[in-house]
């Protein structure tokens, strides 16, 4: 089955008009084009750049994760594949909210382990094609298999974003405090100054989204009004129970964290403290939204060693040398980045939501 793009909907009048759209490429074909290919090209040169700039030798990095726990790196796979079910029941309170089920007609309600599926298969294309387009294909597979809107779960996913963005700003707000203190390195206050204007950004659009309506329905063609109306009902309704979403948002962060701490202690590297490597997992995932990428390629893993050496210098993570900065970051985007392409081969294949 292809990965098609989204299917038009529009209610002018009342009544229901379905546009229908030739089938797009099928995401091996995404996964060739020009732009993906120019996106993967650019996250490797980052890389690139950083072992030039760092003066890293490839063999004492394998050297050093050849020496890892695996045990601890089982616990490390097992701690990020268990955010998954947690990011599910997450999704599914979204969609309850916004009543997607009783206000679609014949809408079918998924269970905890279809959405966790569907969240996977969205997390795998966004691994493998640039600019997101896995978030778009997440909503795409529920209207394929619970026969609902496309826009409003594509609202329910802006909503899970904002909140996602909120939760990791504020934590990792608090992991500098711990972390730096008042002496905040400078790369480190340009990455909050990054993480700040997402999040005014964000709250900004959320707020005017429903006063720049006029605005917007007179930019778009008329056929496209109902298809933002429902967008727009998606993304604002989504926010009951924000407490709970909350909660939910904090557990599936902590499993982040919990895999970096895991490979560090995978390395011997137990001692950094763990205020460093709770900066350290946050600002990794605030880089995997980065849509020039494909889940943040190459700034992801820079930010990793570039965070961990600024914090070896200030004395907070004992023992991390540019080997085993580099080392962490290999092992810790080898499960969050390299495993969701490896096992994603497998499940695209064989599953039948897509």
């Amino acid at each position: 089955m292809t990965l098609r793009g989204t299917l038009e909907e529009a209610e002018p009048q009342g009544a229901t008009v379905e546009v229908e759209e030739a089938p797009p490429p099928s995401l091996g074909r995404r996964f060739l084009n020009l732009r993906t290919l120019l996106s993967f090209a650019l996250g490797f040169a980052i890389l690139a750049f950083l072992f030039t700039r760092v003066q890293i030798d490839v063999g004492a990095i394998l050297d050093w994760a050849r020496q890892a726990n695996p045990a601890l790196l089982l616990l490390a796979f097992i701690a990020f594949y268990a955010t998954f079910p947690i990011r599910a029941l997450r999704w599914r309170r979204l969609l309850d909210n916004v009543e997607l089920y009783t206000h679609e007609e014949g809408g079918r309600r998924q269970g905890i382990p279809a959405l966790a599926e569907i969240i996977f298969l969205g997390w795998f294309a966004n691994c493998i094609v640039p600019a997101k387009l896995g978030d778009a294909y997440r909503a795409y597979l529920l209207k394929l298999n619970a026969s609902v809107s496309f826009s409003t779960t594509i609202g329910t996913i802006f909503a899970e974003r904002i909140i996602d963005v909120v939760v990791l700003f504020l934590l990792m707000l608090a992991a500098t405090g711990l972390s730096f203190g008042r002496a905040v390195p400078t790369e480190v206050l340009v990455l909050m100054q990054v993480g700040l204007g997402l999040v005014v950004l964000v709250v900004i659009g959320l707020v005017s989204m429903r006063r720049l309506r006029p605005l917007i329905e007179r930019l778009l063609p008329v056929r496209f009004h109902s298809q933002y109306a429902r967008f727009e009902h998606g993304t604002l309704n989504s926010f009951r129970g924000i407490p709970g979403l909350v909660v939910l948002t904090g557990v599936a962060w902590s499993g982040e964290v919990a895999r970096l701490f895991l490979v560090t202690l995978s390395l011997g590297l137990g001692s950094i403290a763990p205020s460093v490597v709770v900066f350290v997992a946050l600002a990794s995932a605030l880089m995997t939204s980065l849509p020039l990428t494909p889940a943040g390629l190459g700034f992801a893993e820079g930010e990793i060693v570039g965070i961990l050496l600024l914090a070896q210098g200030a004395g907070l993570a004992p023992g991390v040398t540019d080997h085993a900065a580099a080392s962490i970051a290999l092992l810790d985007r080898g499960i969050s980045y390299w495993s969701l392409i490896a096992v994603g081969l497998v499940v695209y294949p064989l599953s039948r939501r897509k």
